[in-house]
């Protein structure tokens, strides 16, 4: 899995996957940019929120259940000091629909404690190699 980072202009990137999908990487003008895209510590809440939403929407579909709403809500709550790194993220959920309670709370944890590769990486995290 391959992802390339390109800079655009002062602090906004331009992310790119291996199929072609782009997200505009940047920051908020104050420090620097131009504030037309996502933040870098957004963009990991993101996909740790998308990881276990496919996740548990896939495993509850296959039981049968159906959604009428599902969201989920980050909260990410930063160290105060450099390199302010999450201290503690809140996940909250508001799901409706036809399915059981059961199902739902079974599809959390086999997500949280078995598929979720973005939270399973943060768990434990990977040897990071820089070539410069």
């Amino acid at each position: 899995m391959k992802i390339s980072l390109t800079q655009v202009k002062g602090l906004q990137f331009v992310a790119r996957d291996e199929s072609g999908h782009k997200i505009i990487v940047d920051t908020e003008k104050e420090k620097g940019g131009f504030d037309k895209g996502i933040i870098p510590l957004r963009l990991l809440m993101i996909a740790l929120a998308g990881c276990m939403a496919m996740d548990i929407v896939s495993i509850v579909q296959k039981k049968g259940g159906k959604f009428t709403k599902f969201e989920m809500e980050l909260e990410g709550v930063q160290a105060e000091k450099h390199p302010k790194r999450f201290a503690k993220i809140i996940y909250n959920f508001n799901c409706a629909g036809d399915f059981k309670r059961e199902d739902l709370l079974r599809a959390f944890e086999l997500s949280r404690d078995q598929y979720c590769s973005v939270l399973a990486t943060l768990k434990d995290p990977p040897e990071i190699v820089f070539n410069i």
